[in-house]
């Protein structure tokens, strides 16, 4: 996993790419209690070079959700590929998540 971070005005973008997969858990909890500093009303995850989401992935994104709850931001999934909008569906992110094409 490999991730950038563009913030303006109102919003932080990341954009990730490979795999988001429980390997990457630790170094994603770090990355995001620092993404959260940022006092933005929106996350917008770009999905859009994610190779690979496991279980783990989905819910570490579930995480990032529940914490930007907690600052009233909203999560917001952006361009998933074909394989990784498959598993957003089948685990119904569709109804908590705004994912945008």
């Amino acid at each position: 996993m490999n991730h950038a971070v563009t913030v303006a005005n109102d919003a932080a973008e990341i954009t990730i790419t490979g795999r988001l997969t429980f390997k990457f858990h630790k170094e994603y909890k770090d990355f995001l209690d620092d993404l959260l500093k940022n006092e933005v009303e929106r996350f917008i995850f770009d999905l859009s070079g994610v190779e690979f989401i496991d279980s783990a992935g989905l819910g570490m994104l579930l995480i990032a959700k529940q914490k930007a709850q907690g600052q009233n931001a909203q999560v917001i999934l952006r361009k998933p590929p074909e394989n990784v909008k498959r598993m957003l569906q089948v685990a119904k992110f569709d109804k908590i998540f705004e994912i945008e094409a």
